[in-house]
């Protein structure tokens, strides 16, 4: 072994990867393998500098060659799974990271296989592992500075927040905050907790200190009006709300965000929505309608509809219906009374905010430095092709799922003018959202109710056909109330309206007692309103 040649080339090489130059990087370290082939250092760093380059075959293949050369370092098992994560072939990574566990590690690689096992889990969305992964992951660092990576401490707020666990997400949120206070998703991170826990003044507050101490330029104080709207439209007729005014306040700054020039076209369209549905509550429903029409060029009836649902066994007929009512009411109230069927509907778990203030979910990112030559350095331009999928296939789902939040509310628009040929129309498109089954129940609903009204006007149905439709979903919601799950209290609402409907005022009365106070009072409200007009 030349020691002076291998020094040169070493030397080289480090150059060559510290500006970036891989292919250059490759062939110094291979000149330095010619004089010492088993060299773990140069072996590392040629795989890394492969891996950099999006030429993963090879750098397999020198990843492979240190791991032979020292089979015990678990610091070389570990590079070749880092290898493998890039590439996109997660469960080879799983293997190898879980060898690297088992073998001796030097400290920091010991406690970054935790953090690379936590990444993963959170990829796959296994939540609860995630976190646990990234608290092994503090627990290994001796160096104390995992406890204090701000990127990690977000990314535990962000998991918190998905398994609906607001304390510890509020406990690492004030950390946060603490650690990086002038990092504005931390404020819109704790606003969003705030607000979700109804915490309205606090969450004010927090804004407040937002553009004080985190906003430095116009991107940032737009995030911060947008979710200034968002909280006025959920303070609105609460306590908080001491002169009644926050919807037309919330009207009045969405319509001037909207035509601001700063913000995304993503945020503009979230922005053009929410208007559009705090519009139907300020009963300004044409301007829903025009506003809900702006956000699709092409007509909304031409979005391919999702696969149907199982057909519903029709062959129930009223009176059948009828006679399972009093097994029902008794089953539904032993559920209600034990708290396995609740009326707790239409609460969801907080999300992250986005520069805009719109809700995201935010993906982990690789927190790793290169403190010596064995760990693969972030690789920020590396085309993780498979995880790209299903970035793309996250992005399409987003796409659906706002399309359908614009169906949605078009039918709640229509439904509210009394149009129903356009209230059919949308009800049909609304009924197969795929992923929400509030959705899809309540366009089949709305169906079965505007054929009904559209029958009464002798306009394309018979009462015969209305009277036949509502037999139908009235068995679909019973089979569904029955299943005891948390769409059992949507089904239920559904059915107590329908039977209210067809006169059936005091089958409609045993179902809605059923409910919590609210829900009981808001449907026996609904049945009064039909009772009145043929009294």
């Amino acid at each position: 072994m030349d020691i002076e040649a291998y020094k040169e080339a070493i030397a080289n090489a480090d150059v060559a990867f510290a500006n970036g130059n891989f292919e250059k990087a490759v062939l110094w370290y291979d000149k330095a393998l010619k004089e010492a082939p088993d060299d773990e250092y140069a072996l590392s760093k040629a795989g890394t500098s492969l891996v950099s380059l999006n030429r993963f075959d090879e750098a397999f293949g020198y990843f492979n060659r240190a791991v032979e050369a020292d089979p015990q370092n678990g610091d070389n098992v570990f590079n070749l799974a880092n290898a493998y994560f890039f590439s996109g072939d997660i469960p080879k990574a799983i293997e190898n990271y879980t060898a690297a566990e088992l073998l001796p590690c030097s400290d920091d690689v010991k406690a970054r296989i935790y953090y690379q096992l936590a990444l993963l889990c959170s990829i796959k969305m296994d939540y609860k592992s995630a976190l646990i992964n990234y608290q092994k992951y503090e627990d290994a660092d001796k160096t104390g500075q995992a406890a204090l990576n701000t990127e990690v401490i977000s990314e535990r707020v962000s998991l918190y927040m998905q398994i609906g666990d607001f304390d510890n997400a509020l406990k690492y949120t004030l950390k946060w905050l603490n650690l990086a206070p002038g990092d504005l998703r931390c404020y819109l991170a704790y606003f969003n907790l705030l607000a979700a826990l109804e915490q309205f003044e606090k969450a004010d507050k927090v804004l407040d200190d937002a553009l004080k101490y985190a906003v430095t330029d116009e991107n940032g104080r737009y995030a911060v009006d947008v979710s200034r709207a968002n909280l006025l439209v959920s303070a609105a007729g609460t306590d908080y709300d001491k002169n009644g005014d926050f919807n037309q306040r919330a009207y009045d700054l969405m319509n001037e965000l909207i035509i601001s020039p700063v913000g995304t076209q993503d945020s503009k369209n979230e922005l053009v929505l929410a208007l559009g549905e705090l519009c139907i509550t300020l009963n300004k429903v044409d301007e829903a309608i025009d506003l809900m029409l702006m956000l699709t060029e092409t007509p909304v009836a031409e979005e391919p509809p999702a696969a149907p649902a199982a057909p519903v066994d029709t062959s129930v007929d009223p009176a059948e219906i009828d006679a399972l009512m009093s097994e029902d009411i008794t089953q539904m109230d032993a559920r209600v009374s034990s708290g396995e069927l609740s009326d707790d509907i239409g609460a969801a778990a907080p999300v992250n905010y986005d520069e805009n203030g719109m809700p995201v979910r935010e993906y982990p990112q690789n927190a790793f430095g290169e403190e010596d030559g064995y760990q693969l350095p972030d690789f920020k331009g590396v085309d993780l092709e498979k995880l790209a999928e299903a970035d793309a296939e996250e992005e399409k789902a987003e796409r659906a799922d706002f399309r359908a939040r614009v169906n949605f509310t078009l039918l709640t628009c229509y439904a509210f003018k009394e149009d129903y040929e356009k209230t059919l129309e949308f009800a049909r498109l609304v009924k197969l959202t795929p992923d929400n089954d509030y959705y899809a129940f309540f366009g089949r609903y709305s169906e079965a109710y505007a054929m009904r009204q559209l029958a009464k006007q002798g306009k394309g149905f018979t009462m015969e056909q209305a009277d036949r439709k509502y037999s139908e979903e009235l068995a679909f919601f019973r089979a569904e109330m029955l299943k005891a799950n948390e769409n059992s209290a949507y089904a239920l609402i559904f059915r107590t309206r329908m039977y209210a409907e067809l006169g059936k005022y005091a089958k409609a009365e045993e179902l809605a007692d059923l409910m919590g106070e609210q829900e009981k009072a808001n449907l026996f409200n609904y049945i009064e309103s039909l009772r009145k007009p043929e009294g």
